[in-house]
């Protein structure tokens, strides 16, 4: 039996959630603490100019870089095989239109934008400018897909359409009907407040990382959802008052002295998600490339001999790195083409079970994904759907000492690692102050972020912590000294951080 625990992890510089299922880290999000992303939203946006030549046109959202609408984010759902792609963008420049983004703005480029607007709930899509009904692929019992099928048909409305999603499985009629009628009065009041309006604004909120992702993995098997911000969970709550209301019992506060990364063990599994190699637990590995255009997954054999017949041994060590494959894929949210090479099998019966194996684990992802069949070279693509950051994009910066050619932890990042050290040295009330040496620039960082003003004025406020820079220790080291006396002997120019 499953046992999950979902942990929301709030700090200065950013935000995560954990999922872990008996103790492993099954899903881990990590978003920038008011990057304000815009994935979801729902603006009354100004056409600035249409460019018929590339079936495109800029709208201004208010975001000082023009989105970008193509002809093709203005025609029929692409899963209703009647869809027609128009000639044109019916729009000219000056009117206002009803825009949500898809894509976050990259560097200069500003974001993705549609006309075809849905609105995600806990168990269903509403689409109110389709008509269309669907059922996740995901759900392959076809009695269920049709007696869900039947159930949206019902319940759609005219000229608007309706997804379930995969925890559908888990819902009651009733509480899919209960949602429908939510999302469609939120469409009401999203189209009231677009025709009272004449000005780029706006209109709907799809909500931050938090509260999509713990909507989104909470199930039926979820023990409880610890969260370490009182605020965040006071908002958890309120808002799952609404969506659902069963699960408002499960926000917890996390309050313990022991830090919530020390004591579930995050740090040291996020670690081996920010490198290259991955050891499977039989002595292969994983070694990870990344490039602009795609991302290569190495398979090796390494230290693994297995049994005496080559064959075989490649075969369960192919088995082996499929299941860890799919499962690094997702924590490390790998998005866009990934190029498998596998350990080359001559025999057809374990390339299919191999690719069985790989296919039932990616069913588990709930971002989009697609599996092709594996070449005569040993070689399987996969195309995922991109949804927000890589987490090595989050959590990794360039070396500053090699001009970018390798990566080193962030700073955030960092002093997250450093804020685990510090809550388990001080557990020990004999600890009166710590001498913290790390490199200059992270400890510029610590001060100029003000990182630990919350712990040094409530949990740590009786101790002292003395920041040392030094230019011999690496960008991704640090070096906690406790002391254990009122009057300490610190080194010279250190700076006190509180």
């Amino acid at each position: 039996m499953k046992s999950d625990i979902i942990l929301v992890d709030i700090q200065q510089g950013t935000s995560s959630i954990s999922l872990l299922q008996n103790g492993e880290l099954k899903e881990h999000y990590v978003e920038v603490r008011e990057s304000n992303y815009i994935t979801g939203n729902i603006y009354c946006g100004k056409v600035v100019n249409v460019l018929q030549g590339l079936q495109s046109a800029f709208v201004d959202i208010g975001r000082g870089r023009n989105g970008f609408l193509s002809v093709e984010e203005t025609m029929d759902h692409k899963s209703v095989m009647e869809h027609v792609i128009p000639k044109q963008i019916r729009a000219k420049s000056g009117d206002y239109i009803l825009v949500q983004a898809t894509k976050e703005e990259i560097g200069t480029k500003g974001a993705r934008l549609t006309t075809n607007i849905s609105l995600a709930g806990r168990y269903v899509v509403f689409l109110p400018t389709l008509d269309f009904i669907g059922v996740s692929n995901k759900i392959t019992d076809e009695q269920k897909r049709s007696e869900l099928m039947s159930l949206l048909d019902k319940n759609k409305g005219e000229g608007t359409g309706l997804i379930a999603r995969t925890i559908c499985l888990e819902a009651k009629k009733s509480e899919i009907i209960a949602e429908i009628k939510l999302l469609k009065s939120q469409w009401n009041n999203i189209i009231k407040d677009f025709n009272n309006r004449h000005t780029i604004c706006k209109i709907y909120d799809d909500g931050d990382i938090i509260f999509r992702t713990v909507r989104d993995i909470l199930s039926s098997h979820t023990e409880a959802v610890y969260c370490n911000s009182l605020p965040e969970c006071e908002f958890l709550r309120d808002k799952l008052k609404t969506y659902n209301p069963d699960f408002v019992g499960k926000i917890r506060l996390y309050d313990e002295q022991t830090d919530m990364y020390e004591k579930y063990g995050i740090i040291a599994q996020v670690d081996k998600l920010l490198q290259k190699k991955v050891m499977l637990p039989s002595g292969g590995s994983l070694v990870f490339d990344y490039t602009e255009a795609l991302t290569v997954i190495d398979v090796n054999t390494c230290k693994y001999c297995g049994c005496s017949n080559h064959e075989e041994t490649v075969f369960n060590a192919n088995l082996e790195a499929a299941t860890e494959i799919a499962r690094q894929i997702r924590l490390r949210n790998i998005g866009g083409i990934i190029i498998i090479d596998f350990i080359d099998m001559f025999n057809e019966e374990h390339k299919r079970l191999v690719m069985q194996r790989l296919s039932e684990e990616m069913r588990f992802d709930r971002t989009k994904t697609r599996v092709a069949d594996m070449t005569e070279l040993g070689l399987v693509e996969v195309t995922r759907k991109k949804t927000g950051k890589e987490l090595s994009t989050i959590l990794l910066d360039k070396c500053p000492h090699c001009e970018g050619t390798a990566l080193t932890y962030s700073k955030d990042y960092m002093c997250r690692k450093i804020k685990v050290a510090l809550s388990k040295c001080f557990l020990d009330s004999t600890v009166t102050g710590v001498s913290l040496k790390v490199t200059a620039s992270l400890g510029d960082y610590m001060i100029s972020s003000r990182y630990f003003d919350y712990f040094c004025s409530n949990e740590w406020i009786d101790k002292r912590i003395y920041i040392t820079p030094s230019d011999s220790i690496d960008d991704d080291k640090f070096v906690l000294t406790p002391y254990y006396e009122d009057v300490i002997s610190i080194p010279s120019k250190s700076l006190l951080l509180y």
